[in-house]
């Protein structure tokens, strides 16, 4: 007779039973297991990494039979693509400078802290500082009807402890495809690369897949910790090369804010001092303005500032973003170090006298445009020294004494040391206009001098 085959077949199912009883868990009980460290790097980093497109002005040129002649007309259209890191919660960006290049408008989109708020929204922002050498910019989110934040913020690390051969990982928004993540390592370190006329030897190279829309996203280590600024330069030099891409080292983004992320030129407000960086990276007070708050307050050139309303700042960029918080209130309390003592002082914070110390001393007014080299005169005072210099609206302040007049931060240097009776040289460019259209054919050169009142 032949075997039974049921004995197997019972044996077969108990063993099926008794596996499945012990079997790992769905992919929920899964889901710790699989949460490894770049899992938790990118849940962590996400919600700060901003997406970021342009529009561009451009002119359009075509033949028009009918009047035998050629028409232009300005019109917008797309501009480019790239990525940010949101790294302060009141809202302000970190890019590439060439994502934000000739664009007529910045609109970003960001992850909304917001409780019931949208999980996302697409924000106008403004550039607040372009440093083009280093290809990086700071953006500032302008408000929305849902409100003004707090925003999702990454806290910005070192670069120079990186190691060569260690995993880092890269977000951003390639192509339009959304927020992106690729893995890699650290496979050149000090690589030497050249922007425009600028020649760096501190960039990272890494593997990690960094494409147009990459740039201006975070280059992240295992840790969560913000280390670099992906570009896409290799890509923009047309040059084809597999699993090569570079980063901004973090170091180098901290000097660019700690150099222009300034209280007066972000928020219109300021407590009157200059500051440097010191020896360690510390914020030294560097000058004390004669006409700005704290002219009375006994700070002096070389007090280290600590603290900035009991919040700790050891470095230049953490008094920085300290400084320009929206929620600063009407006075600041620093705590300063002078001799190896410490003590606090308090400072009122205040609107820019720019306008005017410009209005009594000077007779005019003037605003700065982003795009142009100069101050543009929008009002002058009746019978003021302008008005006997034959200052007109229109005109571009070049230079007043021996200061170039680049834009009203400028200005505002040079009011604090003019006084009554000084004397004061001025070179203006004066706008030549096309009668017909009002079209600026070029600029008429007039140098002259005014008393200061």
């Amino acid at each position: 007779m032949m075997p039974s085959r049921r004995p197997r077949f019972y044996l077969l199912l108990a063993l099926f039973l008794v596996l499945g009883a012990v079997r790992p868990g769905g992919a929920e009980e899964e889901a710790p297991l699989r949460r490894n460290a770049i899992v938790r790097v990118v849940e962590a980093s996400r919600p700060a990494v901003v997406s970021i497109r342009t529009n561009q002005i451009v002119r359009r040129t075509w033949f028009d039979p009918v009047v035998w002649d050629f028409r232009s007309q300005l019109h917008e259209r797309d501009g480019g693509l790239g990525s940010g890191v949101v790294f302060h919660p009141d809202g302000y960006v970190i890019t590439n400078a060439h994502v934000i290049s000739r664009a007529s408008s910045i609109l970003v989109t960001v992850g909304y802290a917001k409780t019931g708020g949208p999980e996302a929204v697409e924000l106008k922002a403004l550039p607040v500082a372009v440093d083009l050498n280093n290809d990086l910019a700071i953006l500032r989110l302008l408000p929305s009807p849902e409100g003004e934040g707090p925003f999702p913020y990454l806290d910005l690390g070192h670069s120079h402890d990186v190691m060569l051969g260690e995993d880092v990982v890269a977000l951003g928004h390639p192509f339009r495809l959304g927020l992106t993540v690729t893995r890699g390592i650290v496979s050149g370190l000090n690589r030497r690369l050249s922007l425009g006329s600028q020649v760096f030897d501190d960039f990272m190279q890494v593997d990690a897949a960094i494409n147009p829309g990459n740039s201006g996203g975070p280059l992240l280590d295992v840790t969560g910790r913000w280390i670099g600024v992906n570009t896409a330069i290799y890509n923009r030099a047309s040059l084809s090369a597999e699993g090569i891409g570079f980063a901004i080292p973090a170091d180098r983004v901290r000097s660019l804010i700690a150099r222009t992320f300034k209280q007066r030129v972000v928020v219109g407000r300021w407590i009157g001092l200059e500051f440097e960086e010191g020896a360690h990276g510390e914020a030294v007070v560097q000058t004390v303005y004669p006409k700005g708050p704290a002219r009375d307050s006994g700070l002096q050139a070389g007090d280290v500032v600590r603290r900035v309303n009991a919040v700790p700042t050891p470095t230049l960029y953490d008094l920085r973003r300290a400084l320009v918080a929206r929620r600063l209130g009407p006075r600041v309390r620093l705590g300063i170090e002078r001799g190896g003592r410490e003590r606090d002082v308090e400072v009122p914070v205040e609107d820019l006298p720019t306008d005017r110390l410009a209005h009594t001393h000077l007779g005019f007014v003037a605003e700065d445009k982003e795009d142009f080299d100069g101050l543009i005169v929008t009002g002058v005072r009746p019978g003021g020294p302008g008005e006997r210099l034959r200052l007109a609206p229109g005109d571009v302040v070049a230079t007043l004494g021996r200061w170039r007049m680049r834009n009203t931060e400028d200005l505002l240097m040079f009011l604090q040391y003019v006084s009554p009776g000084d004397e004061v040289d001025v070179t203006v460019r004066r706008p030549q206009r096309e009668a017909a259209s009002g079209r600026i054919l070029g600029f008429r050169e007039l140098k002259g001098s005014l008393i200061a009142e």
